[in-house]
C-alpha cells in the first residue's frame, strides 16, 4: 500500500506538510499521516528530524514517527517526505486561540494536566541526550482522544532545531543574540552567552504554560531588539490572577541562572502538578514521592526531591 497525499495542512521554512491516507485493497483508508516534504536539497532539517524521533520512539508524548523516503514531484525534483502521526486537534496554539476566541479561560485544571503531559515528554527527551529547543504551542500537537475532563492528549513535536547534549554539558556559541529557537521563547543565557542546555526547554515551557493561563505571551515589546533586551534583563510577567502555586510553578521555571532552574523532575513533583494527578481520574501519580515540604518566596509550599 502506498501513501497518498490529499491536501496541505500547513507550511514551514522547510516546505509543505501535507494530510495522507493509506488505500487497501479494498479501497479503504487503512491509516492516516501527516507529511512533512521538503526538496531533496532543502530537507537537511528534516532528515535530522526523521533521526532524532528515531531514538524518542515510545513516549505517548512525543509525535510518533512512522517512516521517511524520497519520491519525485511532477517536475522531476526528488522530495524527502517524513511521515508522522497525524493529529487532528491541531496545536496547542490552536487551542490557546480558540479559548481566546470564545473568551473562555483554560481553567488551572487543564493547564496543569497539559503541564504534566509536556513535562513528561520534556523529561524522556532529556533522558535520551537532546534538548528540543524550540518549545512553543505551534509545536505542541493536540490529539482527540479526551478523557472523561474533557482535556486532550498533547504531544510535543519539530524537532528540527534539536541540539545533543550529554549529561552536565551544553551547547555553547560564545556569540551574544545567538538564540537557536524561537526568540519569544528563548531563555536568556541563550542570547547573553549562547548556552543552550536542558534548562532552556524548561524556560520555554514555562513561556507555554504562563500562555496557556493567559491566552497571550509573556513579553510585551515593540520590536526585536526590545524583546532581546527584555529577555536578557528583565524578569516575564508572572500572571497576577492564578494561585500562588500556579505562580510559584512559573517561577522555578523562570529562575535566571539556568543551574538553578528546576529540571523536569524537580517540576513534575511541584504542588502544581501533583494537585492536577490527585483530581484527574484518568492519570495515576508519578513514580517518584514527594517528601516533607518547605516555604518558598510565594508563600506556597514546594516538594523536597527524594
Amino acid at each position: 500500500m502506498a501513501w497518498k497525499k490529499l491536501y496541505v495542512l500547513g507550511a514551514g521554512s522547510y516546505g509543505k506538510v501535507y494530510y495522507a491516507v493509506k488505500i487497501d485493497s479494498y479501497g479503504l483508508c487503512a491509516s492516516v499521516a501527516a507529511i512533512k516534504c521538503a526538496d531533496i536539497r532543502r530537507s537537511i532539517s528534516l532528515q535530522q528530524e526523521a533521526q532524532i524521533l528515531k531514538t524518542l520512539k515510545g513516549c505517548p508524548y512525543v509525535v510518533q514517527f512512522f517512516e521517511a523516503n524520497v519520491s519525485i514531484d511532477d517536475g522531476n525534483i526528488p522530495i524527502y517526505n517524513l511521515f508522522l502521526e497525524y493529529a487532528c486537534g491541531g496545536s496547542l496554539h490552536d487551542l490557546i486561540i480558540n479559548s481566546k476566541k470564545r473568551m473562555i479561560k483554560m481553567s488551572e485544571l487543564e493547564v496543569r494536566f497539559y503541564a504534566y503531559q509536556l513535562l513528561k515528554g520534556i523529561q524522556h527527551v532529556h533522558k535520551k541526550g537532546w534538548v528540543h529547543c524550540d518549545i512553543k504551542p505551534a509545536n505542541i500537537l493536540v490529539f482527540d482522544n479526551a478523557n472523561e475532563c474533557n482535556m486532550h492528549k498533547l504531544k510535543l513535536a519539530d524537532f528540527g532545531l534539536s541540539l545533543k547534549v550529554d549529561d552536565g554539558m551544553a551547547y555553547m556559541t560564545g556569540t551574544p543574540l545567538s538564540n537557536r529557537g524561537t526568540l519569544l521563547y528563548a531563555p536568556p543565557e541563550s542570547l547573553t552567552h549562547g548556552f543552550h542546555a536542558k534548562a532552556y526547554d524548561i524556560w520555554s515551557l514555562g513561556c507555554t504554560v504562563a500562555e496557556m493561563m493567559t491566552g497571550s505571551c509573556i513579553w510585551i515589546y515593540h520590536d526585536t531588539k526590545d524583546l532581546q533586551w527584555k529577555i536578557m534583563n528583565e524578569d516575564p510577567m508572572i500572571p497576577s490572577n492564578v494561585s500562588e502555586i500556579a505562580r510559584d510553578f512559573l517561577y522555578r521555571c523562570f529562575i535566571k541562572d539556568p543551574r538553578r532552574r528546576w529540571t523536569s523532575e524537580q517540576l513534575l513533583q511541584h504542588p502544581f502538578i501533583q494537585q492536577a494527578l490527585c483530581t484527574s481520574s484518568s492519570n495515576s501519580m508519578p513514580e517518584t514521592q514527594v517528601k516533607t515540604a518547605r516555604v518558598n518566596p510565594f508563600g506556597c509550599q514546594i516538594p523536597v526531591l527524594v
